[in-house]
């Protein structure tokens, strides 16, 4: 088993309050519904959630990300943190600054680290792959994110 890393940094705009857009990020009950590869969650307490995503494969390799993440607030920055087991780490942030007129912008920033059952000279062909699907996952989480918070479907608990 080999551990392979990657991040990815966005900035974006949401029409949507400062303390909605913390209390999203915040709320794993919410994030949930932008995790486009999520195949199921469960509750470890109030701030701490265990993600289980679908299964990828790439070059006769399958993984299925399993962790398990500790959320939250500080004011106007949101931050979490991969805790215990998994075939996943994660850390990141969501800073946030109020914009006047109900708009927030978002400085997220992730880190992500998968451990692929490859041999440790292997992670040279497969960091490219990795970091790909990194920045796929986060545009697509980022992307479902203004998509929910500009509907304003955080206020209501919808899908997007």
């Amino acid at each position: 088993m080999t551990w392979i890393d990657g991040e990815r940094k966005r900035s974006f705009e949401v029409d949507a309050p400062l303390d909605e857009v913390a209390e999203f990020y915040s709320n794993p009950e919410k994030v949930k519904e932008c995790m486009g590869d999520l195949e199921r969650y469960e509750k470890v307490d109030d701030q701490t959630y265990r993600w289980i995503m679908k299964e990828i494969g790439a070059k006769n390799i399958t993984f299925q990300g399993d962790y398990t993440v500790r959320y939250a607030r500080d004011g106007q920055q949101v931050t979490w943190k991969s805790e215990g087991e998994g075939t996943m780490r994660t850390e990141g942030r969501a800073e946030l600054q109020d914009l006047g007129d109900g708009r927030t912008r978002v400085e997220y920033e992730e880190k992500l680290a998968s451990d692929l059952p490859i041999p440790k000279l292997a992670r040279r062909v497969f960091k490219p792959i990795v970091a790909r699907e990194i920045k796929r996952g986060v545009d697509g989480f980022v992307d479902n994110t203004i998509e929910y918070l500009n509907a304003g479907h955080h206020r209501g608990g919808g899908d997007i």
